[in-house]
Parts: structure tokens; C-alpha cells; sequence
């Protein structure tokens, strides 16, 4: 089954969590730029984080972004402060941190719904086995579900390699491809679901 996008949004909802294939930046932006305006139209808060481009780039292309950022609305964070913060990938690192930062929001309770956006065009620069993102997407996909929020995570097919590609349809339960967010008839539960 598939949804055509709205132009204004995504539609995203509760529990969604989507992988976001794409390529090159405007491909990028078309699913990036419609799922912050969105949120930050909505009054959700909205925690970014970017490879392909620098947050202040983003904050260019985004009305109200800098307000919405120095209201806290808005979080933006690059793969170097986040994914690769060691120098490379540690599922249990990112994990702690999308953790922590989900329970320090809902302590905070200032925002009735969460946009969560990882951008994983960082693969090709780094040696992260399979396994690592299996573990890391997997935990998403259950994490997800435990708060009010949507996780919308972008990888660049020009970077991927067929085997990760394989993983990353095994474990999100909705595409966005080509402007259509489908439901992923090849997600297997993440309790159900390692690499190989």
C-alpha cells in the first residue's frame, strides 16, 4: 500500500518508524525539509542530526529555524556529535544517547510529540560491520514505539552496499521512496531479525 506524500508534510505519525531512501541533496531535502517544517508548524520538538550537510547550512533553508532553535524547539547535531562521536560507530553510544534524550524529554514535558531525524550517509566513511546497524535499527524500531514520537532515518543509496541495504529493509516498517511512504512488506520484528 502506498500514500502519496502531502506536500506539506509527511504525515507521519505515532510509532512510525521510516527509512528515507534517496539520491543526492535534493532528494534528501525533499524528505528532510517537509518532516522539521512540519513538526516545528505543529509545535512538536524536533532533534536532527545531520551528515551530508551542517546544521547551519539546514538552518538556512528552514523559516524560523533559528528562532525555533534558541526556543529549544529545535535541536540540530552533526554525525560527528552524535554517530561518530569515538571516530566510529557504536550502536550502544548512539543508543545511550537517543535514550537519554527521549527520557529527558518526556521529564521536560514541555512537548506533547517527538520528531526524531537521523541522516546515516556516513557509512561509506566508516568500517561499521552489518551487525552494528542491525543492533542500532532494531533497538530503534521498538524504541519507537515507547514514547510519542516518529523516527524518520535518511540513507543515501549512492553510499549503501547491497547487503546493508538487505538490513535496512528487514527493519523499518515504512519506506519513503520516490515521494510515497509505503508499508515495508519486507519488515521482520526486531525481535525476530539479526544480520547474518
Amino acid at each position: 500500500m502506498s500514500v502519496e506524500l502531502d506536500p506539506q508534510g509527511l504525515g507521519l505519525g505515532h510509532g512510525d518508524h521510516v527509512c528515507g531512501f534517496y539520491y543526492g541533496p535534493e532528494e534528501r531535502d525533499a524528505m528532510l525539509l517537509p518532516f522539521l517544517r512540519e513538526g516545528l508548524l505543529n509545535g512538536d520538538k524536533c532533534v536532527a542530526v545531520v551528515d551530508s550537510t551542517r546544521p547551519g547550512e539546514l538552518m538556512l533553508t528552514i523559516e524560523g529555524t533559528e528562532a525555533a532553535v534558541a526556543s529549544g524547539q529545535l535541536e540540530l547535531y552533526d554525525s560527528d556529535e552524535t554517530y561518530l562521536r569515538t571516530g566510529s560507530f557504536d550502536p550502544d553510544l548512539t543508543i545511550d544517547f537517543w535514550e537519554s534524550r527521549a527520557k529527558e524529554l518526556m521529564e521536560e514535558d514541555e512537548f506533547d510529540f517527538i520528531r526524531l531525524l537521523g541522516e546515516l550517509s556516513w557509512l561509506d566513511r566508516s568500517d561499521t560491520p552489518r551487525a552494528a546497524i542491525v543492533r542500532y535499527e532494531s533497538w530503534a524500531d521498538q524504541f519507537v514505539s515507547r514514547y510519542p514520537m516518529t523516527i524518520l532515518c535518511l540513507y543515501d543509496l549512492r553510499r549503501l552496499g547491497s547487503s546493508i541495504m538487505v538490513d535496512l529493509l528487514r527493519t523499518h516498517p515504512k519506506l519513503l521512496m520516490g515521494g510515497l511512504l509505503l508499508e515495508n512488506p519486507h519488515h521482520i520484528a526486531s525481535d525476530d531479525y539479526s544480520a547474518a
